[in-house]
């Protein structure tokens, strides 16, 4: 058993959060100076107390910082009552296959002078800062490259991963050093949207700069090849849960979990793109277009289609060709009566991808028939059996071919939507659902839309209307750290209303995703957009001795 501290530091609760993680690979999206490398140290002294002959590297950005890592390291060791420990700062780097100094009383090397090792000429300028324990574990701090990652096989902790040179290249390194069991922990406040730290921010859908609405982020299934493994002839592929842990904290989650933090005076003495990527965890590049231009044009597709067609199928791939009865559509729907556009987005579901299937657009259309263009489609009926007008946006070209029906369709129920809503599911109460368009609402709709678009599970189709509504949105943050996502009004293309209805859609079609039983899993989940009030998951405690 461990003595108890005698210093009075104390970790916040998201520093605790990342120190008390057991995932073997974790990485934490956070803001600068809160604490996290503080955190970090905590946990490789806590490593190498648990546990005999354990080795712990931390890589920083370059040696003065991995210096200053080390000294935080050493304030944790200094601050328990009755642990000895020997501290050796700007050592020669001798990797692992090179003699070390005679070992002290405490298993530490004896010291030698920067720039040599034991028993022989100077060999490198890289320095490192060792502490060893009386337990054979040691903690080693230096400047990240391939040969220092290379250097020692043990528990690693990548700081600052996004500021170093020649990251990809250090991540294999590390990675491969870790794959005997070992730990890998990666930070970083954001540096644009580029390189290795923010690739696996994007795995773990933090790179959207917005809070998750739980910590730690436990990402889905992942599809795994398995080409050679005989007990999958059928399929060279399957799925098994992915290994990393995702934490984020922005200045704002600081402040509420204790960080003595200024807002107001960090904000007023910086630029507003030192502010939304120091402080707010946003990669900024392009920082306030949402969808940009090259994540668009990624998923358009010749056979997407912004006509609804009311026939089966008729695209070239067998896979699509499908009769009216037996098609899964969804539908979102983005309200409005005279300003902006009233648009239905129609999509198919096939495997796990949506297929645009049709763009109803009704501009200034009366409220009544509007609600009979939603009946139509929800009813599943052709021409003459919807009370559809003649004006009627439904293309109708074999009235003896029912029109595929709508399994669920998501309604803008905010403001006028909210009559309209009631009404349809007093008619279709198993298909239509009300969504109110508040502020973390639109933020969920909007992460899950850019994700799917991120991940390739949309088709779009190439409309000139459907591609500025959805270049129109644009992300800003407001005074007390919250997100909110808004387009300009523009006469011919409307307020992003077809960015939206598509959100709605993705949102209708996400939540039949998430029924479907998981392998190994067969339990149920709904639509992460419409989850109830978010919070924090507790972590499975480290050892008693050993928490922080």
């Amino acid at each position: 058993m461990m003595s108890a501290p005698k210093n009075k530091t104390v970790l916040r609760p998201y520093q605790r959060r990342w120190a008390n993680d057991p995932t073997r690979l974790a990485l934490a999206v956070k803001a600068a100076q809160i604490g996290y490398s503080t955190a970090s140290a905590a946990w490789a002294v806590m490593t190498c107390l648990a546990r005999p002959k354990q080795l712990v590297v931390l890589l920083s950005r370059s040696e003065r910082q991995s210096l200053e890592l080390a000294e935080k390291c050493k304030v944790w060791v200094d601050g328990y009552r009755g642990v000895l420990a020997d501290y050796f700062p700007q050592q020669p780097f001798v990797g692992a296959d090179q003699r070390l100094a005679p070992q002290s009383d405490f298993g530490a090397p004896g010291r030698v002078r920067a720039g040599q090792t034991h028993g022989s000429a100077p060999t490198t300028s890289i320095l490192q800062h060792e502490i060893r324990f009386p337990n054979r574990s040691r903690i080693v701090a230096l400047a990240a490259n391939p040969e220092t990652a290379r250097g020692y096989t043990g528990h690693v902790v990548l700081d600052e991963f996004a500021f170093h040179a020649d990251a990809e290249a250090i991540f294999k390194a590390a990675y491969r050093q870790t794959t005997l069991g070992y730990s890998l922990k990666v930070l970083s406040t954001p540096n644009g949207q580029q390189g290795k730290f923010w690739e696996l921010a994007k795995q773990l859908g933090l790179d959207v700069g917005i809070r998750p609405p739980r910590q730690p982020v436990r990402p889905g299934n992942s599809k795994i090849e398995t080409r050679n493994s005989p007990e999958f002839r059928s399929s060279n592929f399957e799925f098994r849960p992915s290994p990393w842990s995702g934490h984020w904290c922005d200045a704002y989650l600081a402040v509420e979990e204790g960080a003595p933090i200024d807002i107001q005076a960090i904000r007023a003495g910086c630029d507003e793109d030192t502010w939304l990527q120091e402080y707010c965890c946003q990669f900024v590049s392009q920082a306030s277009e949402w969808i940009s231009a090259e994540l668009f044009q990624g998923c358009v597709s010749s056979e997407a289609s912004s006509e609804f067609e009311v026939r089966g199928s008729e695209l070239g791939n067998a896979e699509l060709r499908t009769p009216n009865s037996e098609r899964v559509l969804y539908a979102g729907w983005d309200i409005a009566r005279k300003r902006d556009l009233s648009v239905i987005w129609i999509t198919e579901l096939l495997g796990d991808v949506t297929w645009t299937r049709g763009v109803i657009e009704m501009a200034k259309m009366n409220v009544v028939d509007q609600v009979q263009e939603a009946r139509a489609l929800l009813a599943g009926v052709g021409n003459g059996e919807s009370g559809v007008g003649s004006d009627s946006r439904l293309p109708t070209p074999d009235s003896r071919l029912p029109t595929p029906r709508i399994s669920r369709m998501s309604i803008d129920m905010s403001g006028m939507g909210l009559a309209m809503v009631e009404q349809l599911q007093r008619e279709f109460p198993d298909q239509v659902e009300g969504v109110e368009f508040t502020a973390p609402v639109k933020e969920r709709l909007a992460v899950l839309a850019r994700r799917r678009l991120e991940e390739g599970k949309v088709r779009l189709p190439d409309d000139p209307r459907v591609r500025h509504a959805f270049r129109a949105v644009r992300k800003s943050v407001n005074s007390a750290g919250q997100s909110r996502f808004d387009a300009g009004h523009d006469s011919q293309y409307g307020h992003a209303d077809h960015f939206w209805a598509f959100a709605l859609a993705e949102a209708a079609a996400d939540s039949a995703l998430n029924a479907r039983p998981q392998f190994g899993d067969a339990s149920a989940a709904s639509s992460p957009v419409f989850l109830g009030t978010p919070f924090d998951e507790e972590l499975a405690p480290m050892p008693l001795e050993s928490r922080f």
